[in-house]
This record gives structure tokens, sequence and C-alpha cells, in this order.
């Protein structure tokens, strides 16, 4: 099994995953710092919210004024506040997906080492579905606020919900492939 070239290549690719994600949360690190040392360099540049369509409930505030959206939704008159939870938010996902992917890393490495039904493996999938779980709840609920607005939408994300679902299942086959394992030991 140690040369098995498609478990190489999942070890590989989830290295390079890993890899690509520091160095996005470092890019979004410093363009939230450079959001916060030259604001006017952001007048331009629009947030998207018309994709109302990805979210189960969006609205826009009462109390915004009769301009366009695309004029009060800008980068520039996000509220600080906001800022920083956005921030927070986009990092905190990054870094739920990151435990996920180097759980995963663990069990590919497992498998190819040939120890494939360890409790080990049963807890990694385990802790992948309690980290996708927190990533569905950071990522369902939007909220921004603006100086002459507001935004919040709430999705479902169905796809990390079949993750979770699928994290879960696959714990539960592996925890049943010890037994059956444990089982035949004794046997012999």
């Amino acid at each position: 099994m140690t040369r098995n070239s498609l478990l190489n290549a999942a070890i590989t690719l989830s290295k390079v995953a890993k890899t690509i994600l520091i160095l996005t949360m470092i890019g979004v690190t410093a363009i939230f710092i450079h959001l916060q040392l030259d604001r006017d360099f952001y007048n331009s540049k629009k947030i998207d919210l018309k994709t109302e369509s990805k979210y189960f409930y969006s609205m826009k505030s009462k109390y915004q004024t009769d301009a366009d959206y695309t004029e009060i939704f800008t980068l520039d008159k996000l509220k600080t506040v906001s800022l920083y939870i956005t921030y927070f938010k986009i990092l905190g996902g990054f870094i739920l997906i990151f435990l996920c992917i180097r759980e995963f890393q663990k069990i590919m490495q497992s498998v190819k080492d040939i120890k494939t039904f360890r409790k080990n493996n049963v807890q990694s999938f385990r802790r992948i579905g309690r980290l996708l779980i927190g990533f569905a709840i950071i990522s369902s609920y939007d909220s921004f606020r603006f100086e002459n607005g507001d935004f919040m939408g709430i999705s479902i994300p169905f796809t990390i919900l079949f993750l979770i679902v699928f994290a879960l299942i696959m714990a539960e086959i592996f925890k049943e492939g010890i037994l059956l394992k444990e089982e035949n030991d004794l046997t012999i």
C-alpha cells in the first residue's frame, strides 16, 4: 500500500491545499490591514450583494437612502465593526477548513501506512464532522453594516451539510471496521 499513487496524490494535494489556505489567509490579512490604513483606495470597490439566490433569507435595511444599492454597499462605506466581524469570520472559516484538510491528510497517511482501522481515524472523521458543523454555522449568516444601510442574509449550505453527514457516516464505517478487525484477530 505504500506505493499507492492515488493516496500519495491525495496527501500531496492536502499539503498543497494547506499551503494555499495559509497564503490566502496572509493575503486576506494584508487586505484587511491595508483597508484600515487607506480606505479611500477602496472607494469604487463594490460588494456584490445582489446574488440573493444563494440566501435562504435576505433583506436590505429599511433605513437605506433612495440611492442605488451599488453606491451604498461599497467597501469603503463598510462600518469598522462589520469589517472586523467579517474579517474574523473569513479567517475562522479558513482555519476550520485548514484543520479539516489536516485531519483528512492524517487519515490518508494512516491508510497509506496500512493502519486503516484505528481509533484515530474514527476520531479524525468525527473531528472533521464537528469542524464542518462549525464552518456551516460561521458561513450561514452574513451581516454587513454600511454608513447608509445594512444587509443581512441567511443561507443553508447544503453541500457542507452533505459533507458533515458523509464524515460522520465514514466515522461509523471505520468504527465497524475496527470491530470486525478485532473480531477477526481473535478468531485467528
